[in-house]
């Protein structure tokens, strides 16, 4: 939209502030508010530009067109005839209409005068006891001479009737519906995404469908600006526009609401009235916010009650699971997120703490919208400290490995922050039941990553081999299977017993064959024959003994251990 574009439409609004106010627009000042038509309802848009407060019988001598008049109706308690010739010279004269205290010296409207006024189209409003007549002037007055004052009235008005419907668990489409009717405009509630929530039932018109879907594009080719609140113009739609306001929420980015051509809003609405509305909005949101948490704890719960296997009922897995978006005869994967630690000191570990808390939310609705972004098959669960996605696909293999490596890597990138995210990722499993597994797969990749001292990475699960699994054990458990197992050959000394425990060696990975073992010694069979019963002798085993056999490999694995870890400490 080009400036002078907007100056039109600007001097458009400027104009129709100084309109002409109406006897249906003084409903919503303090006072009219309970007031009630007793007759003349289609006279209601007659306008108003003065007031004037009387209780004599020639009243009509000091009334002017587009006044209204307040008044107790003393003058014509006991006398309908002539309250119906005031009612008729106030016609012809153009007046505005009549606000009398109908209870105080009548006890109804006299039928003569209420047939008169509706076939004039002459409004009579009765203006209840509580309030007086000086008090109800005042505020039509200031009404009526300040535009501003006008506004807030009807901020006011609006903020009241928002909160009463949230009080009364109005649901957001509701809410959206009767904004769209105070403002006549079409509104949309949007998410942080750019996503519709709720909307009039304006835009669920065919007509608006192309509106909708051009605001829809321009709000997510600009999400940033969105969100803070701006005017955009419709490509399709010249001289229009649409605005977005942010309605805050207990999330980093706030959800946004959006007024269709809200530049040129009907008087009196204005940016105020809005901003009240999307206050009660913003509660709405909220409250159903701590609903959704709460079903987010459950679905935790249940995760854990997975993980920890106290499901037992392999049919209680899969309906369960199912409730939450997963499904069977899928390719499971886990990946666990953790926001990396900084710092070692107690000050700092307790600034990290409490930053992980404010940033919980905020890292799990990152998550949901790469989820969503990426189009996976997904659903996100908390665990403790981490955040755990369960991604499902229906085969998986080198092209579904790099698909994943995208989306942790787009994740990590898009994380707006002080902290680094780190993904742990586990192997496939085709079972719902595996679940713990490929769980505990991933807690082991990250914490591998942490181990060996890395930020911001992604760590795919590796089977650990039998020497990692081995050095994993206490150094004094270790050492006590490698001695009690080659008992003096644990430690050669001699050139003999160096050579019965290279003869061990060879023979177990020649699988006990004696030729194979002798060519690759060198030495002659009987020589080989004859170093093996030695070697059972003294370590009181056989080593064709498929037990004894696997004791002494894991026991010669051992000792590279220690030799290895000797070596490095010399």
């Amino acid at each position: 939209m080009d400036i002078m574009q907007q100056d039109k439409i600007t001097e458009s609004f400027l104009e129709r502030v100084f309109i002409m106010k109406t006897i249906n627009d003084l409903f919503i000042l303090e006072g009219m508010k309970d007031a009630v038509v007793l007759a003349g309802h289609r006279g209601l848009t007659r306008n108003v530009q003065t007031v004037n407060i009387s209780d004599t019988p020639d009243v009509i001598n000091f009334l002017t067109e587009n006044q209204l008049l307040l008044t107790t109706g003393y003058a014509f308690k006991d006398d309908p005839e002539s309250f119906c010739e005031l009612i008729k010279q106030m016609h012809d004269l153009n007046c505005s209409g009549l606000v009398i205290k109908i209870s105080r010296f009548f006890r109804q409207l006299p039928i003569e005068v209420k047939l008169l006024a509706d076939e004039l189209a002459f409004p009579i409003i009765d203006l209840p006891t509580s309030h007086t007549l000086g008090e109800v002037s005042r505020h039509i007055l200031n009404y009526l001479n300040d535009h501003k004052a006008e506004q807030l009235y009807y901020a006011l008005h609006v903020q009241k009737e928002f909160s009463n419907m949230l009080i009364k668990g109005y649901s957001l489409g509701a809410l959206l519906e009767q904004l769209g009717h105070l403002l006549a405009r079409p509104a949309l509630l949007l998410n942080h995404r750019g996503e519709i929530i709720a909307q009039s039932n304006d835009f669920l018109k065919e007509s608006t469908k192309e509106i909708k879907r051009e605001i829809l594009q321009k709000v997510k080719e600009d999400l940033p600006a969105a969100r803070e609140g701006t005017a955009f113009s419709i490509p399709s739609r010249e001289h229009q526009s649409f605005s977005t306001f942010p309605v805050q929420t207990k999330r980093q980015y706030p959800s946004m609401l959006v007024i269709y051509d809200s530049l040129t809003l009907p008087y009196p609405s204005s940016q105020m009235a809005i901003e009240q509305a999307g206050n009660v909005i913003s509660f709405t949101i909220i409250k159903e916010q701590a609903i959704e948490e709460n079903s987010r704890l459950l679905k935790n719960n249940f995760f854990s009650d997975l993980i920890e296997m106290k499901i037992h009922s392999d049919e209680e897995i899969f309906n369960r699971s199912n409730y939450y978006g997963l499904q069977k005869d899928m390719e499971n994967i886990c990946v666990v997120c953790t926001i990396d630690a900084q710092g070692e000191t107690y000050e700092t570990l307790q600034l990290y703490e409490k930053k992980v808390g404010e940033l919980h939310n905020t890292v799990y609705d990152q998550l949901e919208d790469e989820i969503i972004n990426e189009n996976l098959e997904a659903t996100l669960f908390t665990k403790g400290k981490y955040f755990v996605m369960i991604l499902q696909f229906p085969k998986y293999g080198d092209e579904e490995i790099n698909r994943i490596t995208q989306f942790l890597e787009n994740a990590q990138a898009n994380f707006n922050g002080d902290f680094t995210l780190s993904f742990g990722v586990s192997h496939s499993a085709p079972s719902l039941k595996e679940i713990p597994n490929v769980y505990h797969q991933a807690v082991e990749a990250i914490l591998t990553g942490y181990e060996h001292h890395l930020k911001g990475f992604v760590k795919f699960y590796k089977t650990k081999d039998l020497e990692e699994l081995l050095k994993s054990l206490p150094r004094k458990d270790l050492k006590a299977l490698y001695e009690n197992t080659l008992k003096s050959l644990a430690y050669p000394k001699s050139k003999e017993e160096q050579e019965l425990v290279k003869t061990i060696e060879v023979y177990l990975d020649a699988q006990c064959e004696i030729s194979e073992t002798s060519r690759k010694l060198f030495v002659h069979r009987n020589t080989v024959k004859y170093r093996i019963e030695k070697i059972e002798e003294l370590l009181n085993c056989s080593l064709r003994d498929p037990a004894d056999s696997l004791r002494v490999r894991v026991a010669l694995v051992i000792g590279s251990i220690l030799l290895e870890e000797q070596e490095a400490f010399k």
